[in-house]
């Protein structure tokens, strides 16, 4: 009987320090953003500034609408809001998502 209860002491005190220590970590540790930021308007001063003298076509319209999107559905599904960057005022740099 001692010995369960002895025990049972045991595991409270470890289940009590797990929750502290959790917490603990918890509190100190930063919040990742949930929001990205794409600069839209960037990328397509890129493509025609890359087709100087060129017609721009709707193919290519479509790879650069197709890229961002291939970007970003990789964000969306880890839950992430993507938004332009025409729409923030100030956000951290981190946020910002670059697209090649």
């Amino acid at each position: 009987m001692i010995n369960a209860l002895r025990v049972l002491g045991y595991f409270l005190c470890c289940l009590c320090g797990g929750f502290l220590g959790g917490y603990y970590a918890a509190s100190f540790s930063p919040v990742p953003g949930q929001i990205a930021i794409v600069d839209i308007r960037s990328l397509v001063l890129k493509a025609v500034h890359n087709n100087a003298g060129q017609e721009q076509t709707a193919d290519e319209a479509k790879v650069l609408t197709q890229r961002v999107k291939d970007a970003t559905d990789k964000l969306v599904e880890q839950g992430i809001i993507v938004i332009d960057s025409q729409a923030v005022l100030n956000a951290p740099e981190e946020a910002y998502v670059y697209i090649e």
